[in-house]
């Protein structure tokens, strides 16, 4: 600005200089220069176009409509965050509703299962203007979400009144049990308000079938308590169960956070025991990551005392009879030490220790760099073993007629190859033999040792059950219980996500089918109400099973309030405008040339 009234400055002199020193044409000369200078200085304005700022009228509102079940449960104000929300978007202005996902308006009830108000107000940012957060101010990533955003939004808190209310806020249950097994159930009861009892009734049901019926003793509110039942053996037949947990309490506002589902699957006898006898640290790490890498169903026997078993998951006592049938029912036997139980023509793997009579050479074994030729060579053949630390010891095993070497070991990386890793394959009955101590510190160590631990662990179990025997990793999974107003996830297990595919879930009174839409990361997300479903893919062979929605949620029950009252922002919109936006200049233009040349004109001026 400053150089344009610099150049009508200079353009003003110049004229003066023509018009009075000049021409000499006085008080007619004066009246010229302005209108040459009027003319000239208004062009030279258009031609560099400079810009401004001035206050425009107030910008429309972005009003952010708090959609989750917490504003519908007991003690939810929904109908007064509506008219709140109505208010403040006033005639102009926009309402989106956010909980789970942002959509747009409308009046239906809440039904989203959290509250995400981060991804509402990256939508309202772009719009711009006053962004208004109608909410109870239970939010879940507000406190962690950017500054910037949380200051550009003023919080209208809506809060819940406090109700009498009790909840079952998480169960514990083995999602994999034996018929012969008692059923542990372990509940989180949370409690609100002013509830008339102190005790409850807790029901186990499974498919409208009462389990176990029994009275719990209720916190004080507000206080969250655990409480444990167990359902006994054989009330729960063989096969996949929905297990409904419920709690029926006395004066109770909000039901519908009282029940808690989960899938239990019943099995016959475990498909994968290992017994070790004595128990120490290399049965303890087998047991993990034959429950991590089969996928099956593991049961661990650890003998802590001579005649004293405890079961490796539980740490219960159990008796001598109890493991020796569980070695003799298993489809796969992995003996630890000293133990001889089992049955004729099962696959079996041992692992000699260094305890009692077995004869064992310690010092610093390294495998050998080369794995041998087996049917173990494709899985270990991968493996680094020059980078691996040394094993503790070795069992001193010559193969025999028929057996083979997986895996050798030479001690401090001279002399002759041992076998650390032994098999055979004789009428069908496969046996491996572990000779080698210590690969438990390979465990421990994690990173290129664990990976080859696990390797080994692999390798041998899929071998033993034979060539797709065992529990492999479906393609397609789905997750088994979701809260209510929460998507049922599916998950991609193969290398790569597929094209989008169809996926159709069936209950009792409704039928969903959706398209599986995965992302980079193989997930794809299909909305469902609640009820208990059977799913199939028909593109996908294996892909299949039962998903769960609960009618819980833990938007039902109180929870921290993150998001403080704030005062609203008063924006106003300031508007940018070019003097070539403004008409009236290129008015200006043309008359004062047009005065100038009539005045001239009728001075009798060229």
């Amino acid at each position: 600005m400053f150089g344009v009234m610099l150049v009508i400055a200079v353009v003003a002199i110049a004229a003066t200089a023509v018009y009075l020193v000049r021409e000499r044409l006085g008080a007619a000369g004066a009246g010229m220069a302005v209108l040459r200078t009027v003319a000239v200085g208004a062009l030279l304005v258009l031609l560099l176009n400079p810009s401004s700022q001035r206050p425009g009228d107030a910008m429309s509102p972005t009003v952010l409509l708090d959609a989750s079940l917490s504003l519908a449960a007991a003690g939810g104000r929904w109908d007064a965050a509506l008219d709140t929300a109505r208010r403040l978007a006033g005639g102009d202005g926009i309402i989106l509703r956010f909980g789970d996902r942002v959509t747009a308006f409308d009046t239906t009830a809440p039904e989203d299962g959290r509250s995400l108000v981060v991804p509402a107000l990256r939508a309202a940012a772009g719009r711009g203007g006053p962004v208004y957060i109608v909410s109870d101010g239970e939010l879940a990533d507000f406190a962690a979400g950017p500054a910037a955003l949380r200051a550009s939004a003023a919080v209208v808190l809506v809060g819940r009144d406090t109700v009498p209310n009790a909840a079952v806020l998480d169960v514990a249950i083995d999602a994999r049990v034996r018929r012969d097994d008692s059923v542990r159930v372990t509940l989180e009861i949370g409690t609100w308000g002013a509830l008339p009892d102190t005790t409850a009734t807790l029901v186990v049901a499974s498919g409208g079938r009462e389990l176990i019926r029994r009275a719990v003793s209720m916190p004080p509110a507000p206080a969250v308590a655990r409480r444990t039942v167990v359902v006994p053996p054989r009330l729960l037949p063989l096969g996949t169960h929905v297990l409904e947990v419920r709690l029926a309490v006395a004066g109770d506002r909000e039901p519908r956070d009282d029940a808690r589902v989960r899938v239990v699957t019943v099995a016959a006898l475990p498909a994968v025991v290992l017994v070790s006898s004595p128990a120490d640290w290399e049965g303890r790490f087998l047991m993990r990551d034959l429950a991590e890498i089969t996928r099956a169903d593991v049961r661990g026997f650890a003998e802590i005392t001579p005649g004293r078993w405890v079961d490796m998951s539980t740490v219960q006592p159990v008796t001598a009879q109890v493991v020796q049938d569980a070695a003799r029912g298993a489809t796969l036997l992995v003996a630890r030490g000293a133990f001889r139980g089992g049955r004729a023509g099962q696959p079996r793997w041992d692992w000699p220790s260094a305890s009692g009579a077995v004869r064992f050479t310690a010092g610093d074994w390294y495998p050998a760099g080369e794995v041998p030729s087996s049917p173990l060579a494709g899985r270990l053949g991968v493996v680094d073993w020059d980078s691996l630390p040394p094993l503790t010891g070795i069992v001193p095993i010559a193969p025999t007629d028929g057996e083979w070497t997986a895996l050798s070991t030479r001690l401090g990386r001279r002399g002759a190859e041992r076998p650390a890793v032994l098999g055979r394959d004789s009428a069908g009955t496969r046996h491996l033999t572990t000779a080698a101590g210590g690969l438990w510190r390979w465990a421990l160590r994690g990173g290129a040792a664990r990976e080859a631990y696990r390797a080994i662990v692999a390798a041998g179990v899929d071998w033993l059950l034979g060539s797709g025997a065992l529990a492999r990793q479906r393609a397609l999974t789905a997750g088994a219980v979701v809260q209510r107003g929460m998507p049922v996830l599916f998950h991609w297990r193969a290398e790569a996500p597929p094209e989008d595919m169809e996926v159709e879930l069936v209950s009792a009174d409704t039928t969903v089918r959706a398209r599986l839409s995965f992302d980079a990361a193989g997930t794809a997300a299909v909305r469902a109400p609640v009820g208990s479903y059977r799913w199939r893919v028909p593109a996908v062979t294996d892909a299949g099973g039962v998903t769960v929605v609960e009618p819980y949620s833990d938007e039902f029950h109180p929870g921290p309030v993150t998001a403080a009252s704030a005062a609203p922002p008063g924006l106003v919109r300031m508007l940018l405008v070019n003097a070539r936006d403004r008409w009236w200049i290129f008015v200006l233009v043309v008359a004062a040339f047009v005065g100038e040349w009539a005045w001239r004109t009728r001075r009798g001026l060229p």
